[in-house]
């Protein structure tokens, strides 16, 4: 009998306790995409000749240095910049932003790497697996320039493949966008060029 109350008390303790972390990860994405709403709101506000030094709009202390809308899953999030980050960096901002992973300044020619979580609740980039070839990828810059992007190609790789980061013509606009996929082993790679 004391084997059986000693069992029951422990498993509602973790029950308890699993309980706990699932609720604190949803009140974290919650929280973060209230921030990323906010963030929006300020960029839609902000005149492109306001921006300088000074006016840098910020998200957790991170840089923002545009935007990304996907509109065939609804969604839209500001895209944050770490200045010369290590693996470990990277990793932090994706608590609750878009990062640019690799790349120059949104828009550019080349190859603009975003990052974002798969996360389960569909946040983040957590639906773009349900993206397919020809789909819409909207950026805007700074400036409030925005150009649509179709997706061309779509596959999962081994986490240390760098040439997704490569880009197959500097005189043409290209973003890669990268999740994790199959608990954190590989990564989905979508890759879209400059609608012309």
């Amino acid at each position: 009998k004391k084997i059986y109350k000693f069992l029951f008390i422990l498993l509602s303790i973790l029950a308890i306790a699993i309980l706990v972390c699932i609720l604190k990860k949803y009140m974290d994405s919650k929280r973060a995409e209230n921030e990323n709403k906010e963030t929006l709101e300020v960029f839609s506000r902000i005149d492109d000749r306001q921006i300088d030094e000074n006016t840098k709009i910020k998200l957790n202390g991170y840089d923002v240095i545009g935007k990304i809308e996907i509109p065939k899953i609804n969604i839209e999030y500001p895209i944050i910049a770490i200045e010369n980050p290590s693996p470990d960096e990277t990793k932090i901002p994706l608590k609750f932003s878009i990062v640019r992973y690799w790349g120059g300044e949104v828009n550019e020619y080349g190859n603009l790497s975003i990052a974002g979580h798969n996360k389960y609740d569909g946040t983040m980039f957590g639906k773009i697996n349900r993206l397919e070839i020809y789909d819409e990828v909207k950026l805007t810059d700074l400036a409030k320039k925005t150009i649509s992007y179709k997706v061309c190609s779509k596959f999962v790789t081994d986490p240390n493949d760098i040439s997704v980061l490569e880009s197959t013509s500097e005189a043409q606009r290209e973003v890669t966008l990268i999740t994790c996929t199959k608990g954190n082993k590989k990564r989905l790679i979508l890759k879209a060029k400059e609608k012309i």
